[in-house]
C-alpha cells in the first residue's frame, strides 16, 4: 500500500501525540491485565459492559455471510474512529477514555485467559496480531488527533486562534483519513476471514 508523502509528513509531525495515545492504551492494558488482574477482574464495571457489547457484536458479525461481517466490522471501527476524533472537541476527554477503556478491555481478556489457564501468547499472536497490526495503528492515530484537537482548543496552536487551530487539525485528520480507512478495511477482512481459522487451528477445543 503506497502512502502519500504528505500523510507520512503529517504522521511524523504528530508522532508525540501518537505516542501519548499509545501510552494511555497500554496503560489500560497494564492495569486490567496485571495491576488489577484477579479472580474478580471480569466483574469490574469498566469492562463488563464492553465485553457484553463485544459479545453481541461478535455474534452479529460472525452469524451472517463474511462480506456482511466485514462491512459491519469496518463501519463500526470507522465510526468509533471518527467519534474519537470529533469528540476530542470536549478537551480530548472522549478519546482519552476510549483509549484507556479499550486497552482495559484487551487487558481483562488477557487476564481472563490466564485465569482459565489458556495461552495468552497464542491469543495475542493469532487472535489479535494478524488484524491488530492494521486496526490498532488506525485506532491510535485517530485518537491521537482527538487528543490534539482537545488540547489545542484549550491552548491554540502558536500564532493561531482556536477556530484556526480546529481547522488546521481537522485538515490534518482528513489528509490521513484515507490511510485510516484502508487500515480498518484490511483489518476487518483479516479478522473475519483469517483470524477465526488461526484460532480454530490453535485452539481446537473451547476454553
Amino acid at each position: 500500500m503506497l502512502i502519500n508523502p504528505n500523510v507520512i509528513r503529517i504522521i511524523r509531525q504528530n508522532l508525540n501525540w501518537i505516542i501519548i495515545a499509545l501510552f494511555f492504551f497500554l496503560l489500560g492494558i497494564f492495569l486490567a491485565a496485571f495491576a488489577l488482574g484477579n479472580e474478580k477482574f471480569f466483574l469490574t464495571e469498566l469492562t463488563k459492559s464492553q465485553q457484553e457489547l463485544l459479545a453481541e457484536m461478535a455474534e452479529m458479525i460472525f452469524a451472517g455471510p463474511p462480506l456482511k461481517g466485514i462491512a459491519i466490522l469496518f463501519l463500526n471501527n470507522l465510526l468509533v474512529s471518527l467519534q474519537m476524533m470529533l469528540f476530542g472537541f470536549f478537551l480530548g476527554i472522549t478519546p482519552l477514555i476510549g483509549l484507556f477503556t479499550n486497552g482495559a478491555l484487551l487487558g481483562s481478556i488477557i487476564a481472563g485467559l490466564e485465569y482459565h489457564g489458556a495461552s495468552t501468547l497464542v491469543f495475542l499472536s493469532l487472535g489479535v496480531l494478524p488484524h491488530g497490526i492494521f486496526e490498532l495503528p488506525a485506532f491510535i492515530i485517530s485518537a491521537a488527533f482527538g487528543l490534539k484537537l482537545g488540547f489545542h482548543l484549550l491552548f491554540p496552536l502558536p500564532q493561531k486562534k482556536r477556530s484556526e487551530s480546529f481547522k488546521y487539525i481537522w485538515r490534518e485528520f482528513i489528509a490521513v483519513l484515507p490511510l485510516i480507512i484502508c487500515l480498518f478495511l484490511i483489518a476487518a477482512i483479516v479478522e473475519i476471514t483469517l483470524t477465526p481459522l488461526l484460532l480454530k487451528w490453535a485452539l481446537p477445543t473451547p476454553l
